[in-house]
């Protein structure tokens, strides 16, 4: 099972510091929130109040949506983007 937390989890963790980095990694449906904690090992993914994946359509509104909730001094973030396969 992957590990998981909740959007008021992620506020308080990233008030105090408790977030070693952020990661927004792409998925067929759009961009996801990924984190790495201080005092915990593994990544845990944002989830909604439902316990499913939160996602956002376009990095855009995840930008927004970064800046409007998680106010103060923010983790490293990283963009991960899916790599397709192409053949010649």
């Amino acid at each position: 099972m992957t590990n998981t937390l909740g959007e008021a989890e992620l506020v308080d963790f990233i008030k105090n510091k408790a977030v070693k980095k952020l990661d927004i990694v792409q998925v067929d449906g759009g961009y996801q929130i990924v984190v790495n904690l201080t005092w915990k090992k593994g990544d845990f993914i944002l989830v909604t109040t439902r316990k499913t994946p939160r996602e956002w359509a376009s990095l855009d509104r995840l930008a927004r949506h970064i800046r409007e909730k998680y106010k103060g001094d923010l983790p490293p973030i990283n963009l991960l983007l899916k790599v397709e396969n192409r053949e010649s």
